[in-house]
């Protein structure tokens, strides 16, 4: 007897093959797309971020060279007394930079989460010597985040390194203790170097493109072994009247301290008799007056009057401005005090300087005005240098003393913090 297969039977193993066939594919085939989906987030996150990195070198950088006081929020603020660059990466200078280097805070990460909203940021006070690391606030929310730290360049004390970590889908505080915790993270550094606002510091307490006349009873002093005590330098003649006090080094006559009729000034002066090529300007600040105007640590002030001049200057002042411009005269009666030696100030006019009053000003004082200078009839003092792109004239009873720190801290206090090239790198 023959037994033959069941037709059925042999239909039902073939369609068996061909769906299990298929379901491997479509197996096969959905991994695939899992697989593509998982790199595909994973490279999403990589360069999310890589942006929040970056970012994180941009915002430290306009920080840094941002002139106001600001909060913990990195907010501007009426109570704050100091600024981002001042907090973080000039905190630890010494009072006289002349002998130090600077030490940032390298155990401070001040940061922001990029928000919907915009960025939300903290800038932590920096902690004490042997105190835990201060790291900004942000939450655990998913947005991209940043902090970023300091680190001082070896041999160059004017410049610092900047490393921000981004991170994405962070549990914990994006910094290199909590990195690992996050979805993805990222690391770059670059080196920025302060361009100084005071290129080029004068080498005596009074300089004047043309002629300097000192009269009343007024003190110049230079105890500055460095410019050899010189007091007066000056493209013209010098005039002293019988009260002017001049103090210089030990043993130096004060008229060997007067400077007159200086070849370089006189050259300066006669090239640009009206002051309006910036001459002068350009041979101590490097850059024009216009230049200087525009730069963004600059504040552009107008006043109308005496008082408003005080009030206007005083007012930037507390607000963290270092350098100013003046479009009008200025005229400064009363009493005050900007600046110090390790916080000083710079003041630029296009018109003239007139000083009544009792005020200590740090730092430099330039007058770009063609007409004579005066510095009124008041016992003003200003401790770091003058300069007057014509000539100069004063009738008072007030102090111009040479101070080498004011002038040095003019430097880095003004100047604009930018990227050194080749320094950038993301690995």
């Amino acid at each position: 007897m023959t037994i033959r297969p069941q037709r059925g039977a042999a239909s039902l193993a073939v369609v068996m093959l061909l769906l299990f066939a298929t379901a491997l594919g479509v197996l096969h085939l959905n991994r695939g797309l899992l697989f593509d989906q998982r790199i595909s987030a994973n490279q999403m996150r990589a360069t999310q971020a890589l942006e929040s990195a970056e970012a994180g070198i941009e915002w430290a950088t306009g920080m840094l060279n941002s002139p106001y006081n600001i909060d913990t929020d990195c907010e501007l603020s009426d109570t704050a007394t100091t600024t981002f660059r001042k907090r973080y990466v000039m905190t630890q200078w010494d009072a006289t930079p002349s002998s130090s280097a600077a030490i940032p805070a390298d155990n401070v990460f001040p940061g922001c989460r990029l928000t919907a909203d915009g960025p939300a940021c903290d800038c932590p006070d920096v902690p004490a010597a042997g105190q835990p690391d201060a790291v900004a606030s942000l939450g655990t929310d998913i947005e991209p985040s940043f902090t970023v730290s300091f680190a001082a360049v070896a041999g160059d004390p004017e410049a610092v390194q900047i490393t921000s970590r981004g991170c994405v889908a962070s549990e914990n505080v994006c910094s290199p203790d909590d990195a690992a915790a996050t979805d993805g993270n990222a690391v770059v550094t670059t080196t920025i170097k302060i361009r100084p606002l005071l290129r080029a510091a004068p080498a005596a307490p009074l300089t004047c493109g043309k002629s300097c006349t000192i009269g009343g009873s007024y003190n110049l002093i230079n105890a500055n072994v460095e410019t050899n005590g010189v007091l007066v330098n000056a493209g013209e003649g010098i005039t002293t009247g019988p009260g002017t006090d001049l103090s210089t080094l030990p043993g130096v006559p004060s008229q060997n301290a007067l400077v007159g009729n200086d070849a370089s000034l006189a050259n300066l002066s006669s090239n640009d008799p009206t002051c309006e090529n910036s001459a002068m300007f350009n041979a101590y600040f490097g850059s024009t007056i216009e230049k200087y105007r525009a730069a963004p640590s600059t504040k552009q002030l107008s006043c109308t009057s005496a008082s408003d001049c005080k009030n206007k200057i005083t007012d930037a002042y507390g607000d963290g401005w270092r350098s100013f411009y003046f479009d009008t005269d200025v005229h400064l009666s009363g009493n005050g005090t900007l600046g110090s030696s390790a916080d000083p100030v710079t003041l630029v006019t296009a018109s003239g300087l007139d000083i009544n009053g009792t005020w200590d000003i740090y730092g430099l004082v330039f007058s770009n005005s063609a007409e004579i200078n005066d510095l009124g009839t008041g016992s003003a003092s200003i401790h770091g240098a003058q300069i007057a792109c014509a000539g100069y004239r004063n009738n008072g009873n007030g102090t111009t003393e040479y101070d080498a720190d004011a002038l040095k801290n003019a430097r880095r206090f003004t100047g604009t913090m930018v990227r050194v090239p080749g320094s950038w790198r993301d690995f």
